[in-house]
């Protein structure tokens, strides 16, 4: 082999050596985005659990409230009957 065809196979190796680790490099990259993609639909799954979880809440206060209101007036209208029979 000539010096010529022996310094292009060495060119063709290190930059073979190059793409080689930056396709590692890529991979653990990527690795990492995956890792990381799913710690966020964890994140969200949470939230999305704890929007559902205090809307409930919320319709039940809402509920309770509603019902408070009704007893409330059923007892006010009570008393003005009993106010306007006397």
């Amino acid at each position: 082999m000539d010096n010529e065809t022996k310094k292009m196979f060495e060119i063709l190796m290190k930059k073979l050596d190059t793409i080689e680790e930056n396709q590692k490099e890529m991979y653990v990259s990527q690795k990492n985005m995956e890792i990381r993609q799913d710690e966020i639909f964890s994140v969200v799954n949470a939230i999305e659990h704890s929007n559902t979880t205090h809307k409930a809440e919320i319709d039940n206060i809402i509920y309770k409230v509603a019902h408070t209101e009704g007893t409330i007036n059923k007892i006010g209208d009570v008393i003005s009957e009993s106010r306007a029979v006397k």
